[in-house]
């Protein structure tokens, strides 16, 4: 009985060259070799993020790159502009057609009446002339007023549960609400509605100015007037009043808000426009390692390795390189 050993076989009834079976043998340890460099330079940057998460650094410093600023631009100048283009005007026609309903409307022989009167009219030339100054001016960023009105057009069930869990999330924190885009619910209401009633506005109060008081115009004027009420002090009671939402004021006079702050209340936008900045970690907190990319053994740039069927004519031919990893 022989003593020879048999021959390693990969494919049936075919046998291995030893040649073949030495380069085989060499590549496979070149290959679990590499693999263990792999893993190992993943451990030391799992150990770097480790580091990160318990020191009080920017993780842009740990990579070298310039720390992440903790404000970031939220409306543009030309948002700005609009903005207050609308609301200064507005407020003034608003509070001196409230002057001019509950004081001098049981007594129009009182005093300073027509002084309010025309500034309310003023103001009301003010609304129509100033925002298409704005954006006139601004005509290059169209693009962004376009951007703003579909995104307060584009309702989502999101949105729906938004305003129905409001008022709830207002007195408990146990209940949390859904995340938002550039504006939440109850701002797409109010943009909205200055959308369809803005142009109303105008209108009617031409006619009254003009036709010394018509009735129709002015009963349209004062129903939109108490429609846009509540709207209007929860509006002002978000950006003065409430410590949660008044920290975002800043974003309408110089356009930049806390980044923590814009990342909680409108995260689908802060992820849209910031997520990756500098290719950083946002928060560490939220930062897991990830296993992408470190080949497993036995793989190399993600394909298995198979059983290779060759010929020992195959093998006499076979360039050396072409088995390398």
């Amino acid at each position: 009985m022989s003593n020879q050993k048999p021959e390693i076989s990969i494919t049936p009834g075919r046998k291995v060259p030893p040649s073949y079976r030495m380069r085989m043998r060499k590549n496979l340890q070149k290959l679990m070799s590499k693999s263990q460099r792999v893993k190992n330079d993943s451990v030391v940057q799992n150990n770097d993020v480790q580091q990160i998460i318990h020191s009080d650094r920017n993780p842009g410093e740990k990579t070298g790159q310039k720390p992440l600023s903790q404000k970031i631009l939220r409306f543009r100048k030309s948002e700005r502009h609009l903005h207050w283009a609308i609301a200064i005007p507005f407020m003034i026609c608003y509070a001196t057609a409230l002057i001019l309903m509950i004081y001098y409307n049981g007594n129009a022989i009182r005093p300073y009446r027509d002084a309010f009167s025309w500034v309310h009219r003023i103001s009301g030339v003010c609304l129509f002339v100033l925002p298409m100054l704005a954006i006139l001016k601004s005509r290059k960023d169209l693009k962004v007023y376009f951007y703003n009105i579909k995104q307060a057009w584009v309702w989502t069930f999101h949105d729906l549960k938004w305003l129905a869990m409001m008022g709830l999330a207002a007195i408990s924190k146990r209940f949390k609400l859904p995340d938002q885009g550039k504006f939440n619910a109850a701002e797409k209401i109010n943009f909205m509605m200055i959308m369809t009633t803005y142009p109303l506005y105008i209108l009617t109060g031409m006619l009254i100015w003009m036709t010394n008081g018509a009735l129709l115009a002015w009963l349209i004027h004062i129903a939109m007037a108490l429609f846009a009420t509540p709207l209007l002090v929860g509006h002002k009671f978000m950006a003065l009043v409430n410590p949660d939402t008044r920290v975002g004021l800043p974003g309408m006079l110089n356009g930049y808000v806390d980044r923590n702050w814009a990342k909680h209340h409108y995260t689908k936008w802060y992820w849209e426009h910031f997520g990756s900045d500098h290719n950083t970690v946002e928060n560490v907190e939220d930062y897991v390692p990830s296993t992408e990319g470190v080949p497993l053994i036995g793989q190399v740039q993600g394909e298995s390795l198979q059983p290779v069927r060759v010929t020992q004519e195959q093998d006499e031919h076979m360039p050396e390189e072409s088995l390398s990893v």
